[in-house]
């Protein structure tokens, strides 16, 4: 089982601690919030709780259940919950609730901490250090059921590019259920899926480009000056536009801050895009997370660049 990213604290220790039981409801109110109570037996800082982006989150959430043994016996942790113990990448907003499967059972059943689905007898299920949880496989089909373009390509880009599934064994898993809704949508995210974007970022950068119906770019190319240099290697590229495209998650800035100010930083990567427009005579166009959140200001850069929509 994957560690949990802050300290989860059982009842008993906080009240060995000298907490009465008084105190900590009291402690776990809206309008105070010192704690929050995952599931009944596990809490959490809610200051430690609020830094952690939405899959750490959910990921405490299935931490904290396993440690009190709330799971069920005979239920499977799917879809989102399965998503982060595998550490497969999600984008946009996650379930408060633990999400389970009871195989071969019908009807669901919902508490504040679980939500629990049925699931056909042929469920793909693995076991993870005694943990029953959906193989990667049946995590991404459920996912693509129900989540969106965005989330599904982060998601199957990064396993494809693990060289976890393939693309032919995730649509044959579609396909032993032909009438489960939500298998036209997965068909279409499999298609898109590309294992050559390294990122969420470049992933969510995509599905912005699918939905307002850009041309689709080259993935990951390299670029050499005239003298065959290597200058760098390029997120997206429109050879027949003269656009080159880049995703700044800001997470390479940290990974180099150790040799050097994030000025100095900075400055580097602007001679290098400098050096890859002269170099190809190209116009390279970047974008940030601000910028394909609010996705039409990411598409109103590339219209300004001359990559505007098809249709």
């Amino acid at each position: 089982m994957v560690d949990a990213p802050i300290e989860i604290t059982l009842t008993r220790d906080l009240l060995d601690r000298g907490l009465s039981r008084y105190a900590l409801a009291r402690a776990t109110r809206e309008d105070s919030a010192d704690l929050i109570r995952l599931c009944p037996g596990a809490y959490v800082r809610a200051a430690d709780f609020r830094e952690l982006h939405a899959s750490q989150q959910h990921l405490v959430r299935v931490c904290a259940l396993n440690l009190v043994d709330r799971v069920r016996p005979g239920a499977v942790l799917a879809r989102e919950s399965a998503a982060v113990i595998h550490g497969i990448p999600l984008i946009g907003a996650l379930p408060e609730q633990v999400q389970l499967v009871r195989v071969g059972r019908a009807g669901g059943r919902r508490t504040t901490a679980t939500r629990t689905l049925p699931g056909p007898a042929d469920y793909e299920v693995v076991e993870t250090e005694g943990i029953s949880i959906s193989s990667v496989a049946q995590t991404l089909v459920d996912l693509g059921r129900r989540r969106s373009l965005a989330s599904n390509l982060a998601s199957l880009d990064h396993v494809l590019r693990q060289g976890w599934v393939t693309k032919e064994s995730l649509m044959e898993l579609v396909d032993r259920h032909p009438g489960t809704r939500g298998n036209a949508s997965m068909r279409r995210w499999i298609e898109l899926a590309d294992p050559q974007s390294e990122s969420p970022g470049e992933s969510l950068s995509r599905a912005v480009m699918i939905e307002n119906h850009l041309p689709m770019p080259k993935l990951q190319r390299k670029v050499l000056d005239a003298r065959g240099t290597f200058l760098g290697r390029v997120d997206f590229i429109w050879p027949e536009l003269g656009v080159i495209g880049e995703f700044d998650g800001k997470v390479k800035y940290g990974r180099e801050l150790t040799s050097g100010r994030i000025e100095d930083v900075i400055e580097r990567e602007r001679r290098r895009e400098i050096a890859i427009e002269q170099a190809t005579g190209m116009r390279l166009v970047r974008w940030m997370w601000s910028d394909v959140w609010g996705s039409q200001r990411m598409v109103q850069m590339l219209a300004d660049a001359g990559v505007c929509a098809t249709h």
